[in-house]
């Protein structure tokens, strides 16, 4: 029995004296790391890795018991998430102490609180800091391209932007009114619109124009406008021209005589109308017309076997109107016994 007492004894003994041993021998290693850059927490701060930086790796040499130093070195890559403090709007260097370094690495994976940081190479990452701010800017419409029955009337007049510094020193520095033109936004929501109608939009605003990280307060602008109908201009031909005598006047026997010498009854032209597009499209179609009518009055019927260039009275669909005015109509009157037969 005291035999089997003094093997386990020497057992234990033993596998202490290994485990001190093992945490007494120090090994060194390197790592190969990236670093995320991160503002202190509440802070308006905004660290960019340079450009010229976003892919370097960064070699750690560490020293430590050989059981962390084995935990370590089975990773391939190692991410440390590095606090940075407030810096200058602009590009500096953050340096890369070994005190900071093991923190973060820390932060993330236990074993390095057991490690020693020797040292960080390369020891310093350029970055570029800035920083985010809030301005007023003015909302404008100094784009409109839709015609429009009175300027549309936004419910706000500004509205504020959380921007990077930088982005709004490159516009002052460009010389650039603090301005968000919203025209094209809005009408592409009116075009869809009833024309001729007051309408209401809630015109989202997108911060994507002054870069990464930028924001709305509010996010959207309600906006009241009355779009009116697109017009056109275009040539109507064949339209339909009668002289035509008043009604107390039906019982004398004048009619109108072309310089030809045969009778006129109908003449067509053609005339140049605008208004609404579709009104215009319908009347170009048929399914809307047009005519004209020439006025002979009492003082006309005295005077006969005179050409005369008549004008024309023409009667046009609603909202279309003459675009100019056609060339007037000759034509003389005489007793209807004087008409030539059209051959």
């Amino acid at each position: 029995m005291e035999q089997v007492k003094l093997l386990s004894m020497t057992a234990v003994l033993s596998l202490l004296t290994w485990v001190v041993a093992d945490n007494m021998v120090n090994e060194a290693t390197i790592v190969r790391a990236t670093f995320e850059l991160l503002p202190k927490a509440n802070s308006d701060v905004l660290i960019d890795v340079a450009p010229e930086a976003a892919s370097q790796l960064y070699t750690i040499k560490l020293q430590g018991p050989r059981r962390f130093i084995d935990v370590v070195q089975k990773r391939e890559r190692t991410k440390a998430r590095l606090r940075i403090g407030d810096h200058a709007v602009g590009p500096t260097e953050i340096t890369l102490d070994v005190e900071s370094v093991k923190r973060a690495l820390a932060e993330t994976w236990s074993e390095f609180d057991q490690l020693t940081v020797l040292s960080v190479e390369p020891n310093t990452i350029p970055v570029v800091v800035d920083r985010l701010v809030s301005h007023e800017f003015t909302l404008t419409t100094r784009r409109l391209t839709l015609p429009y029955a009175s300027e549309p009337q936004l419910k706000r007049s500004s509205i504020h932007v959380r921007i990077r510094q930088s982005r709004y020193d490159s516009i002052l520095d460009a010389g650039q009114a603090l301005q968000i033109d919203i025209s094209a936004d809005l009408e592409r929501q009116l075009r869809s619109s009833p024309a001729s109608e007051p309408v209401t939009v809630l015109l989202s605003l997108d911060p994507r124009q002054f870069g990464p990280d930028a924001a709305f307060t509010p996010d959207s602008v309600e906006v009241t406008a009355t779009v009116q109908a697109q017009r056109t201009t275009a040539l109507i031909p064949t339209v339909p021209v009668k002289p035509v005598v008043s009604f107390t006047n039906l019982d004398k026997s004048f009619m109108a005589q072309s310089r030809d010498g045969t009778r006129l009854t109908v003449e067509t032209v053609s005339i140049r109308v605008t208004g609404p597009s579709e009104e215009v499209a319908k009347l170009q179609r048929g399914e809307s017309r047009a005519y004209g009518l020439i006025q002979i009055k009492e003082s006309d019927l005295q005077e006969l076997n005179i050409i005369k260039a008549w004008p024309t009275d023409f009667v046009l669909p609603p909202q279309i109107e003459l675009a100019e005015t056609p060339d007037p109509i000759e034509f003389k009157l005489v007793e209807q016994s004087a008409i030539t037969p059209k051959p």
